[in-house]
């Protein structure tokens, strides 16, 4: 039993990672079907017990999957998928937004069209098929996948060479902060039109910060800005667009709110205790983490600290908008981290609970991960950013403040 359950383990990191999120901010999980073990060795309802369990994790706001289709010597039963069908939620199909397939099997392909023709139209609108990693990297961060060998081997049979997209030449995302805050009180344009219009018409709004709007819209709006266009937010009716923004303008800074020069900084903030005022990680982050930051770039951080105190007020209103503290930090810190090591980042950014630790130790390199349970994650601070807000940024100067009435 213990070696099947360590097999199972092994299997489960080979076969389902998360890989940071994609262009629109949401959890991005990658799903390899080459890793399917033998059935003859390893019980298939405990694999997908472990599945279920893993993916509910994420299932709880939007995501996306890509599934990496070819390569495969093993392959699942029908009656195994439509157990499997049978066993998710309403919430696992609803909140998956996209879902890619990466060169398609025979098999893969009459599975997901009997999906979307007898079980549910709707799921079916959902999926894109993909042919090649370059087309993939249209779609999704591809740098971000750690590719299997096998997907490579087929890969090779569509194209000599992978492609990345030509980024497009932007005045607002993906520039450096300092480039866009000459005058260092200016809260950037984008930022600061999300932020008052969700002041004014989205603190309410359920699963602000957790939704995913339209992505055809969205992305109008943001090369709108892009193209330094006039753009009135209140004009398209939907607050989960300007909270994507400033996730992604989070996510597209060339230096990453937090450098990974200040894990070590993050890790020695004293845990924080349920039911506990919190007073020596108040103290810490006021006093060692803030400065720190200041350090490394001021205007990031006047632009940080501009969003926590939105986000410090959606969570005051948590009996209407379902998004406490807990909920937005996980749904923001993603965004807020790059060093390179996208497993390491994921587990930086979660905020320690049993389920969900419990999850994340099946990612791929936590088999050789140091890190100890004593360690505080960035999920957490964050959190503790959001809860005592007031407290932690009261002797700050007002422009980094920013805190509307």
């Amino acid at each position: 039993m213990a070696m099947e359950e360590h097999k199972l383990d092994e299997i489960i990191r080979r076969m389902i990672w998360q890989a940071g999120v994609d262009y629109e901010t949401r959890p991005m999980l990658v799903f390899v079907a080459s890793a399917f073990p033998d059935p003859k060795v390893i019980s298939y309802d405990r694999l997908l017990s472990r599945i279920l369990s893993y993916l509910n994790t994420f299932a709880q706001s939007d995501y996306t999957i890509v599934f990496l289709a070819a390569g495969g010597t093993h392959s699942p039963s029908w009656s195994w998928i439509w157990t499997a069908y049978k066993r998710l939620d309403r919430v696992y199909r609803k909140n998956l937004k996209k879902l890619f397939i990466v060169h398609p099997t025979w098999f893969s392909k009459m599975l997901f069209s009997m999906a979307g023709t007898t079980i549910n139209p709707k799921f079916f609108s959902k999926v894109t098929y993909i042919k090649t990693l370059s087309q993939l990297a249209t779609h999704v961060p591809l740098v971000q996948i750690d590719i299997p060998p096998a997907v490579y081997k087929e890969n090779v049979k569509h194209e000599k060479q992978i492609v990345l997209p030509t980024p497009e030449k932007s005045q607002m995302f993906g520039v450096p902060i300092e480039q866009l805050m000459t005058d260092a009180s200016k809260i950037p344009r984008v930022v600061r039109d999300c932020v008052e219009y969700l002041y004014s018409s989205g603190l309410d709004v359920e699963g602000l910060f957790r939704r995913s709007p339209n992505s055809l819209l969205t992305k109008q709006v943001r090369q709108g800005y892009d193209r330094g266009q006039a753009v009135s937010l209140p004009a398209f009716g939907d607050p989960h667009i300007a909270a994507v923004l400033i996730k992604k303008f989070f996510h597209d800074l060339p230096r990453p709110v937090f450098p990974d020069s200040i894990y070590p900084t993050i890790r020695r903030c004293p845990q924080p205790t349920p039911n506990s005022p919190n007073l020596a990680s108040v103290t810490y982050i006021r006093e060692t983490v803030i400065p720190e930051l200041v350090q490394i770039s001021p205007q990031t951080l006047i632009v940080f600290t501009y969003v926590l105190g939105l986000l410090h007020q959606v969570s005051l209103r948590t009996a209407t908008n379902k998004m406490d503290a807990h909920n937005l930090a996980l749904c923001i810190s993603p965004n807020l981290v790059s060093s390179g090591n996208v497993i390491e980042d994921v587990r930086f950014c979660s905020i320690p609970d049993g389920a969900v630790m419990s999850s994340l130790s099946q990612l791929p390199e936590s088999r050789g991960s140091k890190r100890s349970p004593d360690e505080t994650t960035l999920g957490a601070v964050v959190k503790i950013c959001i809860q005592r807000f007031p407290d932690i940024f009261q002797n700050t100067p007002d422009q980094i403040r920013s805190l509307p009435d």
